[in-house]
């Protein structure tokens, strides 16, 4: 059987709180000194992000860190529900996380002084190595940290840098990208058992993964190319892959959903929906965490 590990997005905190990604936004114009009747519709947000620090760094100056660490500052304020000590309560000691907080930290007795990147490369901007070791967890900060406002993943440059780091890690090997190490391409680590779980990618070729709280639109380019890759390997049958990934969505999303589903489906991932009822998010999440407690039977 194999190990297990979760993919955890920002809803799992709108269970609770009241602020929303849209209001993240309208602060950030309104910190920007942008006008919030700019247009937003149709544009996905790392390019609308683009659009936000590109119109204050002309009108204002504005250096972007000071933009990231408005969000950084903005995160602070979060603070956790019971929905975090029940997914740590699972025992399932890697955690990828695309939220900036750190509320699986808080909710294990941790402060931000005490999070500390244990990464095995020191990265400065990217995040495919970061991660914070809990006493029991590694909570892996896969689109940056508050502790590090500059690893913030927000704009279209930021991704596309990203997903190149990936890639190389994956497919073609790091040599020379690293003073620490050179890392050979996963192909050659699988086959020759040479796995370390130096980053959290290793883990969508090993463990099963369980996917909710997170949306994964297509602007996740990174996200949707690993997935992508992870099927071409396994339709061509370039290295053995065993393990599963599943994403849990809403039931009552389902036909708006379907063009997302249908590419989960493609790319080798179970989509496994759950009865949400009105806006009683805890609920539903809380049934997602039994599920998988059960092996998402």
């Amino acid at each position: 059987m194999n190990k297990k590990a979760l993919l955890i997005g920002n809803d799992i905190n709108n269970a609770t709180q009241a602020y929303s990604w849209q209001d993240l936004i309208n602060g950030l114009l309104e910190y920007a000194k942008i006008d919030r009747k700019i247009n937003q519709i149709d544009k996905p947000f790392p390019m609308l992000y683009e659009e936000i620090y590109l119109n204050s760094a002309r009108a204002h100056k504005t250096p972007e860190r000071r933009l990231k660490s408005y969000i950084a500052a903005q995160t602070r304020r979060m603070q956790p529900n019971q929905l975090h000590e029940q997914i740590l309560d699972l025992g399932i000691e890697n955690i990828l996380t695309t939220n900036y907080d750190l509320l699986f930290e808080k909710t294990s007795g941790f402060n931000e002084k005490d999070c500390v990147n244990k990464g095995y490369i020191k990265e400065s901007l990217y995040n495919l190595f970061r991660y914070h070791q809990l006493k029991d967890h590694k909570i892996w900060h896969i689109h940056g940290s508050q502790t590090v406002p500059k690893t913030i993943t927000l704009g279209y440059e930021h991704y596309s840098g990203f997903l190149q780091q990936m890639r190389n890690y994956v497919a073609t090997g790091t040599k020379g990208v690293y003073s620490k190490t050179d890392f050979l391409p996963m192909a050659k680590r699988i086959n020759s058992n040479q796995v370390n779980y130096e980053s959290w990618v290793d883990l969508f070729f090993t463990h099963d993964i369980y996917i909710f709280g997170l949306n994964l639109d297509f602007v996740e380019m990174h996200l949707w190319w690993l997935l992508t890759y992870r099927a071409r390997v396994m339709v061509e049958n370039r290295f053995p892959i065993n393990n599963k990934i599943y994403y849990f969505y809403p039931k009552k999303y389902e036909k708006a959903s379907k063009h997302k589903l249908e590419m989960f489906n493609i790319n080798g991932v179970e989509s496994i929906s759950e009865r949400l009822q009105g806006t009683h998010r805890i609920n539903y999440y809380e049934r997602i965490i039994d599920r998988i407690k059960n092996n998402a039977e």
